[in-house]
């Protein structure tokens, strides 16, 4: 025979409890395993009879996380009061004092367990429930002496019997209580909240017509100038042609634009606009590494870092000589120096925008450390009305399970004014 109730799942009602009750009194003899233990003939009043349920208790808590998992849950099941073709009963007693005599055995930290008490047959069973095991709970043992057993003990179930563990089962229940990964709740708080970001639509603009304005200078320079006589002066050792003068000027128009922006963007800066100053919290007593701050950009919200345009002012690049005159053909050899980075450390911090997203990456948060992050700018060059708009964060680790979520209001502000002086 065999045990006939479907053991996908935990049982929990009354009415499970009892079909789990009539299915061992239908059982075979030998069919009981690692999830479930039934014994009868048991005095629930009598101290032995309370030590022996917590040494059973015991072995439950300490099955194997990923075998514990195939029957009911996780969870283990004891019954008093029922054998495979026969049901005894149980005397009751209050459920109050079996826990009482039976806590003790199990300590202050011991496994949660349920008891319950359900009729078969005219006769009542006690059921005793025993939460799963998972990672990170550590070895159960006995907290009092009884019988042959003492206090230090560690049991666990081997081939549907409560035994004492192996050097073996030891070392995996060690192995069971190293493996928390601790969730974490790491946590960000703004020093500007909700965050005030000025409208600017009109920069897009600005920038276009002042753009096109250098562009009619630079193009009136592609008229080679000649000497009276129809030659090129040969001093001017302007050996470019009509086409060389075209690439360097829209590479030149190219530069002006970024210019543009950049001057737009450090007197955004310098003024203080939508400023996000971020603090990054572990209220924990324990380290995290390699942390993950992700913020949501909201449509119609850009950013960019402060530090990035915190400098001197903005240089402009150089307008390209007219065709025609002075040139030097040394030029060609010089090396733009701004695109080479010299080869440096990987930062502790690394701040970031990628797309519609702000990135943080921490290399280590010590425990209890509150970090400042590099300051971030938002803007949005639409209209986007008066609502509040929110932004939403996350927090990951790579040792610690977990994101811990959040988000940040945004409040847009009014219009930025246009400036009265265009850039030199």
């Amino acid at each position: 025979m065999t045990l006939d109730v479907d053991h996908s799942k935990a049982f929990r009602t009354p009415l499970q409890l009892r079909s789990l009750a009539e299915a061992v009194k239908s059982a075979g003899e030998h069919d009981e395993n690692d999830w479930i233990e039934w014994k009868s003939n048991y005095n629930l009043s009598e101290k032995q009879t309370k030590a022996t349920l917590a040494r059973h208790i015991l072995a439950m808590a300490n099955r194997s996380v990923e075998k514990s998992s195939q029957a009911a849950s996780g969870f283990g099941y004891i019954l008093v009061g029922v054998e495979p073709g026969k049901v005894s009963g149980v005397a009751t007693i209050d459920l109050a004092d079996l826990e009482s005599g039976i806590r003790p055995y199990l300590g202050p930290q011991g496994p949660e367990w349920i008891p319950s008490y359900v009729a078969v047959g005219g006769k009542e069973v006690l059921v005793i429930a025993v939460d799963p095991p998972k990672d990170g709970d550590p070895i159960h043992t006995l907290h009092k002496d009884f019988d042959k057993y003492y206090a230090g003990m560690i049991f666990v179930r081997r081939t549907a019997q409560t035994v004492i563990a192996g050097p073996g089962e030891v070392l995996l229940l060690t192995q069971r209580a190293q493996s928390s990964e601790e969730r974490q709740s790491l946590s960000i708080e703004s020093l500007d909240n909700p965050v005030e970001v000025p409208s600017w639509p009109w920069l897009e603009e600005t920038v276009s017509s002042l753009l096109e304005k250098e562009r009619k200078i630079v193009e009136a320079g592609k008229k080679r100038r000649s000497s009276g006589s129809g030659f090129i002066t040969p001093p001017n050792f302007d050996y470019r042609s009509e086409s060389d003068y075209v690439r360097e000027a829209e590479d030149y128009l190219c530069r002006y634009k970024e210019y543009l922006f950049d001057v737009a963007m450090q007197s955004y800066v310098q003024k203080g606009y939508g400023l996000l100053r971020l603090h990054l919290k572990n209220s924990q007593e324990r380290s995290y590494q390699q942390v993950r701050l992700e913020l949501d950009l909201p449509d119609g919200i850009s950013a960019f870092l402060g530090e990035d345009y915190a400098g001197d002012d903005v240089e402009a690049p150089g307008r390209p000589k007219p065709l025609g005159e002075y040139y030097s053909l040394m030029r060609s050899n010089i090396v733009d120096m701004r695109g080479i980075v010299s080869a440096r450390a990987l930062p502790d911090v690394n701040m970031r925008v990628e797309g519609d997203a702000v990135l943080c990456d921490v290399v280590s948060l010590r425990a209890e450390e509150t970090l400042s992050l590099p300051t971030v700018h938002l803007m949005t060059t639409e209209r986007l009305g008066e609502s509040p708009l929110v932004m939403p964060w996350s927090v990951t680790a790579v040792n610690a399970l977990g994101r811990t979520r959040g988000h940040l209001e945004i409040r847009l502000g009014a219009e930025i004014e246009k400036p009265v002086d265009e850039p030199k």
